[in-house]
């Protein structure tokens, strides 16, 4: 086989992939959607409808068909990454745009000028869904409602999820697991989340890249961890208990990592690295309040402690921990007198002379205080079998994401039919508008498409009767409905994500002018 092609040879190679990928998961759209079977080489079959997880399962021996695979498997991941939903929509958005630029390509059309083309009708669209959504608290949407449709028209988990969301709001966290009976339900937990992930997708140990453990031995420390030696102490009280590890750290060096990453691969040891992010007194805070919460001391370089040193009863643990790319959670089973003091303290700062004098130094211990106090609900998901409980549990996580990011910035008023209301805003009938309106359709044809109905073509999606744009099609029955009545809400940054997710990607593929196979190491 070759090891390059280039030209119209290597785009139509990418775009077989694009295809392939796009056409695995697009049944897993709207309320008819349907499931997709994952071979599991360690059990039964994975049984769901998750476009990130279904995504990631794909491949194909050609090299340059994988490459095009996984182009879109990165529309997923950033999608699931950014919003924790959206996946599918922003996967077939990419599609269309990628097949119609290699077409216009084939006509003539510069690349360049539909790059550009593209982020021009992009930020007009932006601009439209922008304008549409509603905030958290008017109209009088709840977010039990857009936790029923991220949770694929389940009430009783909308109903869960919702319940949850709004308990801890925007300052608090959600984590999920897997219940211990056949019940789905919710349980408030002391703990704290925070805006950082793990270090390296390697660390993950669950599907959708998630990490997650029970009872695991946690250092915090303020210590820029340079090599891979100063860690071993803590490697080897980790194996020696047989727990995992978590570390917490401002700083750390990319070689240290890459050795890290091969004894976690290698399964010697199983090891979370979180890198606290912002500026250096953003970053002690988390530690001193992670360190709190775990029960452990906190290594300070400024009194010249390090980790290389560091004994046994300076770790600490917490009930559950998950992290992913993007965030870090924490739970512990009650709150301690440390913690409790550690609370009260801060309590004191908000009067010391420092907060009058600074705004920004009160609104950060403000926001320790409201993050330690909100906690962590822990929802607790049920089912008949394991794979039921897999399934349903990818639902919630789906749904958690959704009620969150409602909570922040509010919802449009049905996803699929705002992108193809978005439409009719764009006017310019250039031949790179008429694609960008075709892709902002492609959803709610797929959704209805999904259904079995057989009424875009006669319509066009929406009736000319969309007062107050709050019309949709009903995945269900193919009717005409209001959206806000039947409570079909999609969260607008979820709808915003997808779209940037998607152009990102069909820019890059439409600017390749070469695809290359590295050599076999």
């Amino acid at each position: 086989m070759d090891t390059i092609k280039t030209g119209a040879e290597a785009r139509s190679s990418l775009l077989v992939g694009v295809n392939k990928l796009a056409n695995a998961i697009k049944g897993t759209l709207g309320p008819q959607a349907r499931t997709v079977i994952i071979q599991n080489p360690m059990g039964m079959p994975v049984i769901l409808n998750d476009g990130v997880t279904i995504a990631r399962a794909i491949t194909d021996p050609d090299p340059y068909v994988q490459m095009g695979i996984d182009l879109l498997k990165e529309v997923a991941t950033e999608a699931q990454q950014r919003s924790g939903d959206g996946t599918t929509t922003a996967t077939l958005i990419a599609q269309t745009l990628c097949n119609g630029s290699l077409s216009l390509m084939e006509d003539g059309v510069s690349p360049l000028d539909i790059r550009d083309g593209l982020k021009h009708y992009l930020e007009e669209a932006e601009r439209f869904i922008r304008a549409q959504g509603i905030e958290y608290g008017s109209h009088g949407w709840t977010l039990e409602e857009v936790g029923t449709i991220a949770a694929n028209n389940d009430p009783e988990l909308g109903k869960i999820v919702s319940g949850a969301v709004e308990h801890v709001g925007i300052e608090g966290g959600v984590v999920i697991e897997k219940s211990p009976t056949s019940e789905t339900y919710y349980i408030e937990k002391s703990g704290l989340e925070m805006s950082s992930g793990f270090a390296h997708p390697l660390m993950s140990n669950l599907p959708r890249n998630r990490c997650e453990y029970s009872d695991p031995m946690i250092l915090t420390t303020t210590e820029r961890i340079e090599s891979f030696n100063v860690l071993v102490p803590a490697l080897e009280l980790a194996v020696k208990n047989n727990k995992p590890l978590v570390i917490f750290c401002p700083e750390y060096n990319n070689n240290m990592l890459q050795n890290l990453l091969v004894n976690v691969v290698q399964g010697k040891v199983s090891v979370c690295l979180v890198g606290v992010k912002g500026m250096a007194e953003q970053q002690q805070a988390w530690l001193e309040d992670i360190s709190k919460l775990a029960g452990s001391h906190l290594y300070k370089t400024s009194i010249g402690e390090t980790i290389f040193k560091l004994k046994e009863d300076g770790m600490g643990t917490c009930d559950s921990f998950h992290s992913s790319a993007t965030t870090t959670s924490l739970t512990v089973k009650e709150m301690s007198d440390e913690l409790e003091n550690h609370i009260h303290v801060l309590i004191s700062k908000m009067t010391s002379q420092q907060a009058a004098s600074s705004d920004w130094y009160a609104e950060m211990i403000q926001n320790r205080l409201n993050r330690l106090r909100a906690g962590i609900c822990t929802i607790y998901v049920g089912g008949a079998s394991e794979i039921e409980q897999t399934e349903t549990k990818e639902r919630v996580d789906d749904a958690v994401n959704a009620c969150r990011l409602a909570l922040e910035s509010g919802v449009v008023i049905g996803g699929g039919a705002t992108l193809h209301r978005a439409s009719f805003n764009i006017e310019d009938d250039t031949m790179v508008g008429r694609l960008f309106k075709d892709a902002l359709t492609k959803p709610l044809d797929t959704i209805v498409e999904n259904a079995g109905k057989n009424i875009l073509p006669r319509y066009g999606g929406i009736s000319d009767h969309d007062e107050g744009n709050t019309e949709y099609v009903c995945g269900k029955t193919g009717e005409y409905r209001c959206a806000l009545e039947d409570g079909v809400l999609d969260p607008m940054q979820v709808v915003l994500n997808s779209l940037e997710s998607a152009v990102s990607i069909a820019a890059l593929v439409l600017m390749t002018d070469a695809a290359i196979i590295a050599p076999e190491q």
